[in-house]
């Protein structure tokens, strides 16, 4: 009798790789700017509490920001190493940190507030995993509870078809992505390569290390986040265009925007 394997979630593979050269991908990252306009987001919404989910919370830099603002805020990651870093770096900051697949049902809720950040909607390849972890958000949510999510669009993905480079004095990053298009599926495949340099405590200061790292997402539609949120029972109340230079428009326009930003509120029960 042979036991069946599981194949690994690969967002979760993938951010077990990426989470050491993390901090270099994001360090030019305005996480505090960010956050304000998120927090603007959701006051206009009109949470019934402060209890929020940092859904996807990476490192944990978000979920401390918003405790700053407010909140009384948990963090969940789908990678453990992530998650592993979150609790090491804000150990006193009184958040508590969890591995958790937002597709799967939360334990620790309900919320007021769900934050679904930093592309985790497109990590869900299929429209029954979107649809799932929908279904998973509004249980989690008390009634009025308030949703927020990014997800990358058409022009966002066709800017990262050309070569980026991060360099620092102890790495070089490139990032490469292209378009896999089969059907209706629309994927899209981020190429990372990251070449650092190997600790001079090791004896080696004159090595270099390479990790190379794929990530795989797809692209949802904004009528389909639509017909997944209502069938969830989450009514969508805000889609904004996110544009390069990091400015948030009342509107969205996949051929202009990098990012949608998107808000839905749970409906009342009964």
């Amino acid at each position: 009798m042979t036991t069946p394997t599981v194949r690994p979630d690969h967002a979760a593979v993938t951010y077990d790789a990426t989470a050491p050269f993390y901090d270099i991908l994001t360090q030019f990252d305005d996480y505090a700017a960010f956050s304000g306009i998120l927090d603007g987001l959701i006051r206009r919404a009109s949470p019934p509490g402060r209890r929020l989910l940092d859904a996807g919370c990476g490192n944990g830099r978000s979920s401390v920001l918003f405790a700053g603002l407010g909140y009384r805020v948990t963090g969940t990651d789908i990678s453990p190493a992530m998650i592993e870093t979150a609790r090491r770096r804000h150990a006193g900051s009184g958040i508590d940190f969890h591995v958790h697949d937002v597709r799967e049902p939360v334990a620790h809720g309900p919320y007021d507030v769900v934050l679904c950040m930093s592309d985790i909607v497109n990590y869900l390849l299929e429209p029954a995993d979107l649809a799932e972890a929908f279904r998973s958000v509004a249980a989690a949510l008390n009634p009025g509870g308030v949703l927020v999510f990014d997800a990358n669009t058409p022009h966002g993905y066709d800017l990262m078809t050309s070569p980026h480079f991060i360099e620092t004095d102890q790495a070089f990053v490139t990032l490469r992505g292209r378009h896999d298009v089969q059907g209706e599926a629309h994927r899209f495949r981020l190429a990372i390569d990251a070449f650092r340099t190997v600790p001079a405590d090791r004896g080696h200061p004159d090595l270099w290390t390479r990790s190379t790292v794929e990530h795989l997402q797809a692209h949802h539609s904004p009528d389909r986040f639509a017909r997944l949120l209502a069938a969830a029972g989450l009514r969508l109340v805000g889609s904004h265009g996110l544009h390069i230079s990091g400015t948030v428009a009342d509107s969205l326009d996949e051929k202009e925007h990098t990012k949608g930003l998107y808000v839905a509120v749970r409906e009342s029960d009964g």
